[in-house]
């Protein structure tokens, strides 16, 4: 017996998984960003309503608490959501010419950060009848969605490209493109709060 002749995989498909592989990836990254800076005011809010650091905010210690409670399960869920990823994502774009990941990245990154960015004026006016905190945590949205707006596209995908191609060394050739995602995407958003 002999098998089925098998099609070979369309164009059209090669460049789905592609685009949605790259999307799904800098998605991924942006939310470990959001979530961990998230995290990072929740537990410092927290800290502020046992008056173990003073964040100079006037809140009683109820608000104070609620807030980063909220907030804290806002990044939990940031974080939840970009580890829950499939697996085996960025392995299907392994196939694919490292120039064709490059512009796929560079464009992902874009879409994720205008959507973050949209995302953070579409809440922005919720939050200003909030207390002060969700106010930080829609400019932490912001600012993780302006970083992928510029440096992640203008630096990071194209070192983490270099990387890939192995470039700047065997070592990182593997693995280490991602990381140098989150980096560069993370101090970006650092720099602009």
């Amino acid at each position: 017996m002999t098998a089925p002749p098998s099609a070979a995989p369309s164009s059209l498909r090669q460049q789905l998984t592609l685009a949605m592989g790259s999307f799904g990836t800098m998605l991924d990254v942006a939310l470990i960003v959001a979530g961990s800076a998230l995290l990072g005011l929740a537990v410092t809010v927290i800290l502020d309503g046992f008056d173990l650091v003073d964040l100079a905010l006037d809140l009683s210690t109820g608000a104070m608490l609620g807030s980063g409670l909220v907030i804290g399960i806002v990044g939990g869920f940031a974080l939840g959501v970009a580890s829950e990823g499939p697996l085996g994502r960025g392995r299907r774009v392994l196939a694919h010419p490292e120039i064709n990941i490059l512009v796929a990245r560079v464009v992902s990154a874009l879409i994720v950060g205008g959507l973050l960015v949209i995302l953070a004026g579409y809440v922005e006016p919720f939050a200003a009848e909030l207390p002060e905190p969700f106010r930080i945590a829609v400019t932490i949205i912001d600012a993780v969605g302006t970083a992928g707006l510029t440096a992640v596209p203008l630096l990071g995908v194209p070192v983490a490209f270099l990387v890939r191609s192995g470039r700047l060394g065997p070592i990182l050739a593997g693995d280490g493109d991602i990381p140098l995602l989150y980096l560069v995407w993370a101090i970006t958003t650092m720099v602009l709060l």
